[in-house]
């Protein structure tokens, strides 16, 4: 879930090379109110990267419940008039966004937006670097990352947001819909800036049932046929940077997601939640 079953290694592959991100980029997080995603005049962009440390536990079962490495924040921000595209990989809840704005007025906006929500796995578990088939998922069906479009509205306030999404797989991938609502909040003090956020999404059966489900084919002695209905889940997110010099911004996030029963009670899923934190410098030009 976008949020937080995500995303890294998907985004990271297509994006191979960037510049480091300056402080003032126009890549932004479409859940906070500085975010670019505005009508321009012309052509504009921006592309830029950095670099941080992660720390993450898995909600699959059979993975190793501590994970850390090292992995690129790429940034890229594209706009033409009302068109825009914006890859965010600076904040944990960031992500890649396609969108069209009709409307941006009086602190309002409505888009037509394409994200990507949730990431594929298989047998082999989460992203394109693993180690092999995984015991407890052996079996299981691959499960396809999806695209899904639909609108959303924003309302901005001074240093505020509240955003509401309502998007539609239109992949095939699981032919179902997904509803977010997220507020955040920017608070500068001194030289620091500081993010927090939380959110709620409700994803429809299909949407549960295509990544969590287990059907017949999957089925072993420890892993049962499993049939969800809708499922929901949580997301905080708090974010700090700070410039430590004139070149170099210094900055560190955690997300945590809680996922509702439908999800938790999969028979390839081992929590109920998931956690991420990084720390990362990024170079202002």
């Amino acid at each position: 879930m976008k949020n937080a079953f995500l995303q890294h290694t998907f985004i990271n592959s297509v994006l191979l090379c960037a510049s480091f991100l300056s402080f003032q980029s126009l890549a932004s997080n479409r859940y906070y109110a500085d975010n670019t995603l505005e009508p321009t005049q012309g052509f504009a962009w921006d592309w830029s990267a950095g670099a941080g440390y992660y720390i993450e536990d898995s909600y699959l079962i059979g993975l190793d419940s501590y994970d850390d490495g090292v992995e690129l924040d790429l940034s890229l921000a594209i706009s033409y008039e009302n068109f825009y595209l914006d890859f965010d990989h600076n904040q944990l809840s960031g992500g890649l966004v396609v969108g069209y704005s009709l409307i941006d007025k009086f602190d309002w906006g409505l888009d037509i937006l394409g994200t990507n929500i949730q990431a594929g796995f298989d047998e082999k578990g989460l992203g394109f670097y693993n180690h092999g088939v995984i015991e407890e998922l052996a079996g299981i069906k691959s499960r396809n990352y999806d695209f899904d479009a639909g609108l959303r509205l924003t309302r901005r306030f001074e240093n505020s947001q509240i955003s509401f999404e309502f998007l539609h797989d239109i992949t095939g991938t699981h032919n179902g819909w997904v509803f977010n609502t997220f507020f955040s909040h920017i608070l500068p003090w001194r030289n620091w800036e500081f993010r927090s956020g939380v959110g709620i999404s409700a994803y429809s059966g299909s949407f549960t049932d295509y990544y969590f489900g287990i059907d017949a084919d999957e089925a072993t002695a420890n892993r049962p046929i499993y049939t969800p209905n809708g499922s929901t889940s949580i997301m905080f997110e708090f974010h700090a940077e700070y410039p430590i010099s004139q070149d170099w911004v210094f900055l560190s996030g955690w997300l945590t997601t809680w996922f509702s029963k439908e999800i938790d009670d999969s028979p390839i899923i081992s929590q109920g939640y998931q956690h991420k934190a990084k720390v990362g410098l990024r170079y202002v030009f």
